[in-house]
């Protein structure tokens, strides 16, 4: 995906550094939509949001959309931008996608999680909108489960809501390192235990819970 198609297209003789600037920040601004796509797609776990770079990346489409506003319908440009523009509202759709499944599927431990998180005075992982939604769910969920257990024979287990659906952390991810890094624990199936330092651009198949700290720290990216 490449983003460097933009360009003024409302008048391509006015101030052409200012739009080579725009394109440029378009273009790191979409490699960081990128990784932050491929690292929700690829980690088990909910990680941190990044909704300043979505809100961030959206802005340069509308950008681009008022551009193209002014370009006429028959001109190639038009439909080559159109083109790049529905690719990133497809990037932008996943993204959000993957983050609402993930709280579909793990509600009651992300919940867990973000309560402590608060308790500590730590950052939470989800933005406002997603903790609502997840409350909502959440609550929904219990209303449901109270509901049908009530036709259940005999004496209700009072534990069941102790019961999490947790990401399974322990699974194997393709890692690439940003930097390098040292000092990262590798567990064979023999239950031997590796130290390894990594390289810049690095990459390895390991076990997600060795590395999962190196993803929300931003010190690798997974692929």
């Amino acid at each position: 995906m490449d983003i460097n198609i933009i360009e003024n297209t409302e008048n391509p003789q006015s101030d052409e550094s200012e739009y080579e600037e725009i394109a440029h920040t378009a273009a790191e601004v979409l490699q960081l939509m990128e990784e932050a796509w491929l690292n929700e797609k690829f980690a088990p776990e909910i990680l941190p949001h990044k909704y300043d770079i979505v809100e961030c990346l959206l802005g340069q489409v509308s950008h681009v959309e008022e551009n193209l506003s002014n370009v006429h319908n028959d001109d190639l440009r038009r439909s080559l931008h159109q083109m790049e523009l529905d690719r990133l509202r497809y990037l932008v759709s996943s993204y959000l996608r993957l983050r609402l499944e993930k709280i579909e599927r793990f509600v009651y431990f992300i919940l867990k999680q973000e309560e402590e998180r608060s308790q500590k005075g730590e950052e939470n992982y989800l933005n406002d909108n997603e903790l609502n939604f997840a409350k909502c769910y959440g609550q929904s969920l219990d209303q449901h489960f109270t509901d049908q257990l009530q036709f259940w024979p005999g004496n209700i287990p009072a534990e069941w809501k102790n019961q999490l659906i947790v990401p399974n952390i322990y699974s194997y991810v393709f890692m690439k390192a940003k930097n390098e890094i040292e000092g990262v624990m590798i567990n064979h199936v023999n239950e031997e235990e590796e130290v390894v330092d990594l390289k810049t651009g690095s990459q390895i198949l390991i076990s997600y819970n060795n590395v999962g700290h190196l993803i929300r720290n931003n010190q690798s990216c997974l692929i």
